[in-house]
């Protein structure tokens, strides 16, 4: 059975943990959280030694200095210890060719980590159909439509889901030189990216897994 890590910031709140816990072993993994306070490359190439695959979970924005620019809009719970372990970790994986799955904040890291840039704030440039600022309702209640280049990983995973849901206010710009985009929304913001190994998908399978489980896939695609 695969050992999957899913690295966890310091204030995730514990259902948004369950979910991916629920998601990692109804795929058929065993999940195994890795937290992102780790410090030193040493102490998270040992939390990451035991693992077959990675889920980058979701999260608080990435600081915009990781992709050369400056802090033009507010942000929200950044956290710069959480985003220096995450960078390592996805050197740390893709040195070793295992895979890593990025969920919505975790996309945007595999972005950033492989050297693509943001949007700071999908509002200020126009982008309005992504983000519920409605918190009693939970979270990634909003959906929309999207649709993935034919013959690629994001198709395969999605298994002829034409929504999918949506909670973020940044998002990828430019994906850089080693993922290419494979999914959109129909307003043109990017919601998969991928690689050999690298899976990156801007809305929240592991919120939905209960309500459809082609939901699963993503986390099938980790597992086998």
């Amino acid at each position: 059975m695969s050992v999957i890590g899913i690295t966890i910031g310091p204030t995730e709140r514990p259902e948004i943990v369950a979910n991916y816990v629920n998601a990692v072993q109804r795929a058929g993994g065993t999940p195994v959280l890795i937290p992102t306070s780790l410090s030193d490359v040493y102490h998270i190439e040992n939390a990451l030694g035991g693992v077959d695959s990675l889920v980058l979970s979701g999260g608080g924005d990435i600081h915009p200095s990781l992709y050369g620019e400056k802090t033009r809009t507010t942000l929200d719970s950044i956290d710069r210890l959480r985003d220096s372990m995450e960078m390592i970790a996805v050197e740390i994986m893709t040195r070793s060719e295992r895979r890593i799955l990025g969920i919505c904040r975790g996309a945007q890291m595999l972005a950033v980590a492989t050297g693509g840039t943001l949007v700071q704030d999908l509002p200020s440039e126009g982008f309005m159909n992504h983000f519920d600022e409605n918190h009693d309702r939970g979270y990634a209640t909003r959906q929309h439509p999207v649709k993935a280049e034919p013959g690629t990983q994001a198709e395969r995973i999605l298994s002829g889901l034409e929504l999918v849901n949506s909670h973020h206010h940044q998002a990828i710009r430019d994906p850089g030189t080693t993922l290419s985009p494979t999914a959109w929304a129909e307003d043109g913001v990017i919601e998969a990216v991928e690689a050999p190994g690298l899976l990156g998908l801007q809305w929240h399978p592991e919120a939905s897994v209960d309500l459809d489980e082609r939901h699963l896939e993503p986390f099938r695609w980790l597992t086998r």
